[in-house]
């Protein structure tokens, strides 16, 4: 609905709705990268994967769920874009095997526009993890993933991309030490825009009892458009079946419209 034919009272609760979502997450920023760069170093006991853009091998076991909710905060030019919630529903379909949904609700503020909100673009997919690290020293995994719009209006009004996205990426991960270290590298064939390569390597080192911190540099490709993520994250284990994740970074390169300013997650994990 247009800003001039909204209500003057459900308008400005809007507004102040997601200005203070935007502040909430902007203030995560100083926060995520403390804890990742300060706190003392000892083993680490995951890798990619949530609050992350590089996944990892690792699926959830045979019948147990793995259930990530999330703010995602992201800063373009003249845009900004806050998933709240996003919710990512992973379930283990055998030792090996993951299935993958990922749903969000978008706000979306365009410069001199008012907030917009909707369903966001749905992402499926399934990862079939091929090699063990208890066998090989590490571990390896492919994990397709098709994303689409579950409703055409939210691409009509800018809140997603239109068309559709196919991701096909390997992962692999092993330990070094006390390091556990990540890579992913594929290919996003997009219907209408280019198609990318990308690829991202991630560190994992514990940084005390229960928390881990995690590094990410990540890179992706199009025609005429190369982009480097540096990303610094948390993982918090605060019981057996609840793990606070948070994260953020940017991206550096060419200053496109779509360079990613700012990039936050906050959200937490649960297991079961």
């Amino acid at each position: 609905m247009h800003n001039s034919i909204q209500p003057r009272s459900v308008q400005a609760l809007n507004i102040k709705l997601a200005i203070t979502i935007q502040r909430f997450l902007a203030s995560c920023v100083g926060a995520a990268a403390v804890v990742a760069l300060v706190v003392a170093p000892e083993a680490a006991f995951a890798q990619g994967g949530a609050p992350l853009v590089t996944d990892d091998p690792e699926t959830p076991g045979d019948g147990h769920w793995e259930i990530n909710l999330a703010a995602i905060g992201s800063r373009t030019s003249g845009r900004w874009e806050i998933a709240a919630p996003d919710a990512d529903i992973n379930y283990g379909w055998g030792e090996h095997v993951q299935l993958k949904l990922d749903i969000p609700w978008i706000f979306v503020h365009e410069t001199d526009q008012p907030w917009k909100s909707g369903l966001g673009a749905a992402n499926a997919g399934i990862k079939w993890r091929f090699v063990d690290i208890e066998d090989s020293g590490f571990s390896m995994s492919t994990h397709p993933q098709f994303s689409w719009n579950w409703l055409s209006s939210s691409a009509r009004r800018g809140i997603s991309a239109p068309g559709r996205q196919f991701f096909l990426p390997i992962e692999a991960a092993t330990v070094v030490g006390e390091y556990a270290l990540d890579a992913e590298i594929g290919r996003n064939f997009v219907q209408h825009g280019s198609n990318q390569w990308a690829a991202g390597f991630v560190v994992a080192h514990s940084c005390g009892e229960n928390v881990e911190c995690l590094g990410e540099i990540r890179e992706t490709s199009a025609p005429h458009n190369s982009q480097t993520l540096l990303n610094f994250g948390v993982h918090w284990k605060l019981s057996e079946s609840l793990v606070l994740l948070a994260s953020a970074g940017r991206e550096f390169g060419a200053r496109t419209e779509d360079q990613q300013r700012l990039l936050v997650y906050l959200g937490v994990q649960l297991l079961r």
